[in-house]
């Protein structure tokens, strides 16, 4: 019995060294997102965001009904390139699951002129990333 309660406790710790290193790579999607929303951000900014994500990642929004595949979504990074001032992430909570990790955050922005909406940047945002092969395969946003 004592043999089965360490096998449990091992993976217990091993899961969460694992669910661990996933939080990191949200934290480096996360870093690399305020790169791409930065006034002087550029296409590499994009193509290091795009290198965490899976081949067929994809990238949903259902409030607005939005389903996107990888090309789809750097289109639409690059379509924001140079359009705010600045971007901060500021995590609030961190919820770690069996290859997914949600996360609860403000994501408070100014525009080039330095002006900002407080309602919009106090607005809590909730994303679920879901991986694979420990790159992005889901980025679901749900706000």
């Amino acid at each position: 019995m004592k043999y089965c309660h360490v096998i449990f406790a091992s993976l217990l710790l091993s899961n969460v060294a694992f669910a661990s290193d996933l939080t990191a790579k949200v934290n480096q999607y996360f870093e690399a997102q305020e790169a791409v929303e930065h006034k002087n951000s550029t296409k590499n900014d994009v193509s290091n965001l795009l290198a965490l994500l899976t081949e067929d990642a994809t990238f949903e929004h259902p409030k607005f009904n939005a389903v996107q595949s990888k090309d789809e979504y750097r289109k639409g990074l690059l379509a924001y390139l140079g359009k705010y001032g600045e971007c901060d992430i500021q995590i609030k909570n961190v919820i770690e699951g069996l290859n997914a990790v949600t996360v609860e955050y403000l994501h408070p922005c100014t525009d080039k002129k330095g002006s900002s909406d407080p309602e919009e940047n106090e607005q809590k945002l909730v994303t679920l990333f879901e991986f694979e092969n420990n790159k992005i395969k889901l980025i679901r946003h749900y706000f």
